[in-house]
């Protein structure tokens, strides 16, 4: 007997009666409005569906593919009204967020459905003209010294090694090995800081061009760095980044009528917050915090 309890086809059947219960009490306490009642497969529906499946495939389904998504189409719907008849959309986090998203997605393409005019894009370039500006890179060399497999004796090394250096000695010949190698030509600012860190990207950008200098500290350990070259940033004009700009400017509208539309609809709904039992809750975070 327990053997038998703990089958899984004992537990869906079980899930399946339970099921076909409630849905026998709903439609006895309610029966279904005829319109609730009703499928229709219009011409649009198919035609939806054959433009996805072509979408997917490409190419379009024969008579007996779009006959299967039709098929499919209609048990989806069945399931689909029948999980919401039962409520298993509530308190479903998933459900939940998906049915927000779509709703974000539809303000969206409402507002992006009109092509803005140039001048209404160009104005934007202008008004955020650093976000597309070409930044500044860098060309260098480094020599690594491990404060873990050095020690207390790194410093030492890093002050011989740039008393020879400036004496014009082999840099190869010197340091630690380093994973990402000892050479950086035109990397960006955000590069050097993705390889060696912020406060090393920092120092980096106010070092001469052509001498070595050091030590300059990374989260790997010290370096001696020699700047080989560098550009400065520079403006763009609007036609080199015109297809970024409109699609960052589609983005901001896009968002702009979310939070429009967001601000409309939350009028309609009269919102309480427990405040105590947020702070409540809250209140571990912050003494974790705090520690």
């Amino acid at each position: 007997m327990k053997k038998l309890l703990k089958e899984p086809l004992l537990h869906f059947l079980l899930l399946g009666a339970a099921l076909f219960a409630l849905n026998g009490w709903r439609a006895r306490a309610k029966p279904a409005e005829p319109a609730e009642a009703r499928i229709e497969v219009t011409a649009a529906v198919i035609e939806r569906l054959r433009a996805a499946s072509e979408r997917q495939f490409g190419k379009a389904p024969d008579a007996e593919d779009l006959r299967g998504l039709v098929m499919a189409h209609i048990r989806e719907e069945v399931f689909c009204r029948e999980a919401l008849a039962l409520g298993l959309d509530r308190d479903d986090t998933i459900v939940r967020r998906r049915l927000a998203q779509k709703m974000e997605f539809l303000m969206g393409d409402i507002t992006g459905a009109s092509e803005p005019a140039d001048a209404v894009v160009r104005e934007f370039f202008e008004k955020n003209a650093a976000r597309y500006a070409k930044s500044g890179r860098i060309t260098f060399r480094h020599v690594y010294f491990s404060k873990e497999k050095r020690g207390a004796s790194a410093e030492a090394a890093v002050a011989e090694a740039l008393a020879a250096l400036t004496r014009g000695a082999n840099d190869e010949t010197m340091g630690d090995p380093f994973l990402h190698g000892f050479e950086f030509a035109q990397r960006e600012q955000d590069d050097v800081v993705a390889a060696f860190g912020s406060d090393f990207a920092k120092e980096l950008v106010a070092q001469p061009t052509g001498e070595w200098r050091g030590p300059v500290a990374s989260s790997y350990g010290l370096h001696l760095v020699r700047v080989d070259g560098r550009t400065e940033p520079r403006a763009v004009k609007f036609e080199e980044v015109r297809e970024t700009v409109l699609r960052d400017f589609h983005d901001e509208r896009r968002r702009a009528a979310n939070r429009e539309v967001f601000d409309k609809l939350r009028e309609r709904y009269q919102v309480t917050v427990d405040e105590t039992a947020l702070a409540k809750a809250a209140a571990p975070n912050t003494k974790a915090v705090q520690r």
